[in-house]
C-alpha cells in the first residue's frame, strides 16, 4: 500500500503501500442503478432510504448499450467488448464464480480484512477492475457512509447492492478525469491487463486526495516446492515461462509484483509498505491458517487456471485450443498434488 503526500504541492517522493490506481472519469451516477458508461455530466446522487438498491434497466442514454452487452466469444467463452485493450480473463458465469472464490481467498490472506491501508473514515473509495463487484459490496457494507464505486470493462455486477455502492463501465487504461477525489483506491489481480504501469500509478496518484491511500494486491507468477526441485518441464515451471512470454507478447506483463513498490515511489507515493506473504497451495501445512489458505488457493487455481491462460496462449503464443486444454489439465493435476508442498509468493 502507499499514501499520497498530505499536500498537493509535495514532491512526488516514494510511497508504496497496497493502494492501486483508481480511474473512472468523474462520473457520478445513482448508486442504485446498473453499470453505466462514464459520463462527466452526471451529478452525485445518493439515496439511502432502502437497505439495498436495484439496478435500473439498461437504456440508450444512461447505461450500457446493446453493443457493449454483446460480448466477444472465443473458444466457447465470452469476453468483454468494451475498452482499449483485450483483457485475458473471460466474463461468463464460470469465470464469475471463480472470481468470487478468489475474493474469499484474498480475504483469508488478509485475515478477514478487505484492505491493509490505514485509511480512517473514508468518504470516497474506488475499486479498479472490480469484476463481479463483490469487494465493493463488502466495503460498502463496512463503510455505510462512504461512496464506494467499482469500475470495470465488463458489466457483470449484481442487480442488488447496498445503496452506497455503484458500478461504472470504464477503462482504467485510458486517461482519468478524477483529481484529488478518493480517500482509498483498491486494485487486485490486474496483472496482465495494464500496458503502462508507471502511467497507471501516476493516474491513481492524481485521483487520490492528499493523504489518500492506494492498496494493491498482486499474486506471484512463479510456483515452487518445499518437497522437490522442479525441473524445467514441470507444469509449474512451464506456467511461469509461458505466462511471462504471453504477457510480454501482448504488451501487458503478468510479472508485476516485484516492481510495484518502485513504481509507486516513482509516481510520487510516500509511506510505501510492501508485504510479501508465502502462500501455500493445498492442505499440506500443519498450521491452521496456512492450511485453510492453501485449500482455497488450490480451489482458486484449479477452477481458474484455464481462464488465466487460454486467451493469451492462443492469441499471443500460437497454441491451439487442444494444447491449452492439455496443459491446463496438467496444471490442475499439479495444483491438486499435496505431496509437492507447493507454494508461491504474494
Amino acid at each position: 500500500m502507499a499514501q499520497a503526500p498530505q499536500t498537493p504541492a509535495s514532491p512526488r517522493i516514494t510511497g508504496s503501500e497496497l493502494q492501486h490506481p483508481t480511474s473512472s472519469p468523474t462520473v457520478e451516477e445513482q448508486p442504485n442503478e446498473g453499470p453505466t458508461v462514464a459520463d462527466d455530466d452526471y451529478e452525485d446522487i445518493y439515496d439511502g432510504d432502502s437497505a439495498y438498491g436495484a439496478f435500473s434497466d439498461v437504456t440508450d442514454t444512461a447505461s450500457v448499450s446493446s453493443s457493449i452487452m454483446k460480448f466477444r466469444e472465443e473458444n466457447g467463452r465470452t469476453y468483454h467488448s468494451f475498452g482499449s485493450t483485450e483483457h485475458w480473463g473471460p466474463n461468463d458465469e464460470k469465470a464469475q464464480d471463480q472470481q468470487d472464490i478468489s475474493h474469499h481467498f484474498w480475504s483469508l490472506m488478509l485475515k478477514g480484512e478487505l484492505y491493509l491501508a490505514p485509511v480512517e473514515n473514508p468518504q470516497r473509495i474506488l475499486d479498479v477492475g472490480t469484476g463481479t463487484g463483490i469487494w465493493v459490496i463488502d466495503v460498502a457494507e463496512k463503510h455505510p457512509a462512504a461512496d464506494v464505486k467499482g469500475i470495470d470493462v465488463s458489466p457483470i455486477q449484481p442487480m442488488w447492492v447496498p445503496p452506497n455502492a455503484r458500478f461504472e463501465l470504464d477503462d482504467f487504461n485510458l486517461e482519468w478525469q478524477d483529481e484529488e477525489k478518493y480517500d482509498l483506491i483498491h486494485e487486485r489481480e490486474l496483472l496482465g491487463s495494464v500496458p503502462d504501469w508507471p502511467k497507471f500509478y501516476e493516474r491513481c496518484f492524481r485521483a487520490l486526495k492528499p493523504g489518500g491511500w492506494i492498496d494493491c494486491s498482486e499474486p506471484g507468477l512463479y510456483f515452487e516446492s518445499f518437497y522437490d526441485t522442479l525441473g524445467p518441464d514441470h507444469p509449474y515451471k512451464l506456467w511461469g515461462t509461458a505466462m511471462l512470454e504471453a504477457g510480454n507478447n501482448a504488451g501487458m506483463s503478468f510479472d508485476v509484483g516485484p516492481y510495484i513498490k518502485q513504481r509507486l515511489e516513482d509516481a510520487g507515493f510516500v509511506n510505501v509498505v510492501e508485504k510479501k506473504v508465502c502462500c501455500t497451495i493445498g492442505k499440506w501445512s500443519n498450521d491452521t491458517w496456512e492450511r485453510e489458505v492453501g485449500v482455497w488457493e488450490q480451489l482458486r487455481l484449479e477452477t481458474g487456471v484455464q481462464d488465466f491462460c487460454e486467451r493469451r496462449f492462443i492469441n499471443n503464443l500460437g497454441w491451439t485450443a487442444e494444447e491449452v486444454a492439455v496443459f491446463a489439465a496438467k496444471m490442475r493435476a499439479a495444483v491438486k498434488n499435496n505431496k509437492l508442498l507447493a507454494h508461491h509468493w504474494l
